[in-house]
């Protein structure tokens, strides 16, 4: 147990880099709008604009969803933001060098476990 330090900038991660990450390329592009199928349900999909770095289902297209970590927790189903950045992390570091390692305070582990 402990704090977790992931060096990534997460909140900034394009989109479409997340996406490769899992293994979704684009069905279709136009533009600046990629259209996946969608990594969190077995029908529909999304489409990512790249130049917002937001997403959206086509389900509902007049909603513009959010970042990064709306989509994950589409997927994850967990909106405790530790998790959120190890699934993120995890997945990133199946095409990009990403260095996560552990901080101690005074040679103590924390009492719990943060990822930032």
């Amino acid at each position: 147990m402990g704090l977790t330090v992931i060096d990534l900038d997460i909140k900034n991660l394009p989109l479409e880099d997340f996406m490769k990450a899992m293994g979704f390329e684009p069905v279709n592009r136009n533009g600046n709008l990629l259209t996946y199928e969608s990594p969190y349900s077995s029908n529909g999909n999304i489409v990512v604009d790249t130049s917002a770095n937001g997403w959206y289902d086509t389900r509902q297209p007049n909603k513009l969803y959010g970042g990064i970590y709306d989509l994950a927790y589409e997927i994850i189903g967990s909106a405790n933001k530790s998790e959120l950045n190890l699934f993120i992390a995890s997945e990133m570091k199946k095409v990009r060098e990403v260095n996560m390692y552990g901080v101690t305070a005074n040679g103590k582990d924390a009492a719990g476990n943060i990822v930032v």
